[in-house]
């Protein structure tokens, strides 16, 4: 069991769910008229807010969204992941080896879509309700503000709390937090490439299965 208080990001570290997002983001984009591949949307967006995304592309393509396009992308969304989801390969057996001990998650996601996410894929004794996202702050990821809240919850100095994050916006975040960042890259596309653009990110370590998790947190919590 470590002293230090452990935050994981959902999307990507906790849940295999980035594919279904940039699916439906995807399919957004051209009913609005722009044609962007699923992977070009993941290398550009992954770790963002969807309102952060619709602002990019309405800067750079001049294009216009429907009020409730992030009611939509919800929506669409949760269907998906009532069929779809399914949790990251290991990181089940992970959490158990981590404990007996309570994870927070810190997500630029909305929080009903996190709380579906772990419920779905069976991992809410993990973390109840201890759920920070960008809504309960003033600002989303890469800026610091939902690790420090996540920790200020917790009890925690965020100096002492471990961040499992998958994107550089997120490790970016956590980094900034003051927080110690362990970059996965398990669920990326091209985990070969994605992993020097974590440590420069700011990751102390980045690994690649879940199964490597239980010893890094140990290293770093002697």
């Amino acid at each position: 069991m470590t002293n230090r208080h452990i935050i994981f990001d959902c999307d990507g570290v906790l849940v295999d769910s980035e594919p279904l997002s940039m699916r439906v983001d995807v399919a957004i984009l051209a009913e609005n008229g722009v044609t962007m591949s699923e992977a070009e949307a993941h290398q550009r967006f992954v770790g963002k807010t969807f309102a952060a995304m619709l602002d990019e592309i309405s800067r750079e393509f001049g294009a216009s969204f429907p009020a409730d396009a992030s009611a939509q992308k919800d929506l669409r969304l949760l269907k998906l992941y009532e069929t779809d989801l399914k949790a990251v390969p290991g990181v089940e057996a992970a959490l158990e080896a981590l404990g007996p001990q309570h994870f927070s998650v810190a997500s630029n996601s909305p929080y009903e879509r996190v709380e579906t996410a772990l419920r779905i894929t069976h991992l809410t004794r993990f973390f109840g309700n201890r759920i920070t996202t960008f809504e309960h702050v003033a600002r989303g990821k890469p800026e610091p503000d939902v690790f420090i809240e996540a920790a200020r919850r917790a009890d925690y100095a965020p100096g002492d709390c471990i961040v499992i994050e998958d994107s550089l916006t997120g490790v970016t975040s956590a980094h900034r937090a003051g927080c110690l960042v362990l970059g996965f890259t398990g669920t990326h596309p091209h985990p070969e490439e994605h992993a020097p653009k974590l440590r420069a990110a700011g990751a102390t370590s980045v690994f690649r299965h879940m199964a490597e998790l239980p010893r890094l947190v140990t290293e770093r919590s002697l």
